[in-house]
């Protein structure tokens, strides 16, 4: 039986077709602007924005994309690597230190995970240590300390994980102390001050500068609290002593948080953007001082035609739902994902494909999903055929 995935890409409403567009670019705080680093990454049709990480000493963004873990040279968009992706690899991080990449591997059938290394050149890991004692699915928010070798994450139960990189043993675990309401929405690791900091939204929907205890997980508020927009993603300028915090709210914008005080530096629309346009996955190059994330264009034509003219043939209904919708293809459907806005991927594990596709007379394939379980609001559908995939919002009301 095959297992159905959900997929997000990082925009509320910002959900793009998957033409090829994709670029790393570097952005300036000041003012928001940004430039592409080389053309565009070729071959990269969409790129999964909370698996990330950034091999400092050698200037590689790495990323996993539809099917491929890239590693780029973020100075010209060139591809290094790019083998095959196992998207049970989740939470990419990388150690300058000892100069691997990390990450988590899915344990589906045990509902564990394990604390892996990744082969950039062929995509396959390797697990240290024993399996972690926590849940397979995840929360899509992990940090590195990179001086101690420490791979850190949080897990959906709350639990921060600190693991020590070199032997997969679980160094400490604690539960999150919060407050009701309040939300951890990501996270950067210090290694100038040994401390893992992040982003924190309390029950008014005031955004913090938090400190975290990786050992007691108690949480300490700095500075007074602002107003930014969905959660994003994070790194910090260890020379400046800047936390970096990339967000949307409407608008994609850039915020520069003083750590001392909690002050907010910079907080600037980037810009220039159109249409479907987006920007997530920041990253901080301590080395060049340099702030790098990952664009899609809006305007780019497509590598395969099919990536765009096929969706026209793939809907969903009805929409908005109560939870229990139908996806249409023209095509055989070969997988299906989807992501609520917050990144988090939810997992149907006991639905499958072909047991739930109906072809029509007219050659249609007809799937039913149940989301019934889940709250109103949006979410992103990603359907995959032999010849193409698509995106596609979808609604619940009840």
């Amino acid at each position: 039986m095959k297992k159905l995935y959900v997929f997000f890409l990082f925009a509320l409403t910002y959900f793009p077709s998957f033409s090829q567009g994709e670029f790393v670019i570097e952005i300036n705080r000041t003012d928001g602007s940004f430039l592409k680093m080389g053309p565009l990454i070729s071959g990269v049709t969409y790129i999964y924005p909370n698996f990330r990480a950034y091999d400092e000493n050698n200037k590689v963004y790495i990323f996993p994309s539809s099917n491929q873990i890239c590693s780029v040279n973020a100075t010209n968009n060139a591809i290094i690597n790019n083998p095959a992706y196992n998207n049970l690899l989740v939470e990419f991080e990388y150690s300058n230190l000892l100069d691997k990449l990390y990450g988590l591997l899915k344990d589906n059938t045990n509902n564990v995970k394990n604390f892996v290394s990744i082969n950039q050149i062929s995509g396959l890991p390797t697990i240290i240590g024993a399996s972690i004692p926590t849940s397979a699915t995840y929360q899509g928010i992990s940090a590195f300390a990179q001086i101690h070798s420490r791979y850190i994450f949080l897990d959906p139960s709350k639990k921060i994980f600190s693991i020590d990189a070199t032997n997969g043993n679980v160094i400490s675990n604690p539960s999150l102390v919060l407050l009701a309401g309040e939300q951890l929405l990501n996270i950067a690791f210090n290694d100038s001050t040994n401390t893992l900091y992040g982003i924190l939204i309390d029950n008014s929907n005031l955004y913090y500068l938090v400190s975290i205890d990786i050992s007691t997980g108690v949480i300490t508020k700095i500075g007074t609290g602002t107003t930014f927009g969905a959660s994003g993603s994070s790194a910090i300028d260890q020379i400046n002593q800047q936390f970096l915090y990339l967000y949307n709210d409407g608008t994609y914008k850039i915020a520069t948080i003083d750590i001392a005080t909690g002050n907010v530096m910079h907080n600037n629309p980037i810009t220039p953007l159109n249409g479907l346009d987006n920007v997530f996955s920041l990253k901080y190059d301590n080395i060049q001082q340099k702030i790098y994330a990952i664009h899609w264009d809006d305007s780019i034509v497509p590598d395969n035609i099919n990536d765009i003219s096929l969706q026209s043939d793939i809907t969903l209904f009805p929409n908005p739902s109560n939870g229990v919708f139908t996806v249409k293809s023209s095509l055989e459907v070969t997988g299906i994902e989807v992501f609520n806005v917050l990144g988090e991927r939810i997992e149907i594990s006991d639905q499958g494909i072909g047991n739930n596709q109906q072809i029509t007379p007219n050659g249609y394939s007809l799937i039913t999903m149940a989301l019934s379980t889940q709250p109103e609001g949006i979410y992103f559908v990603r359907i995959s055929t032999e010849r193409s995939f698509a995106a596609k919002k979808i609604i619940i009301r009840k």
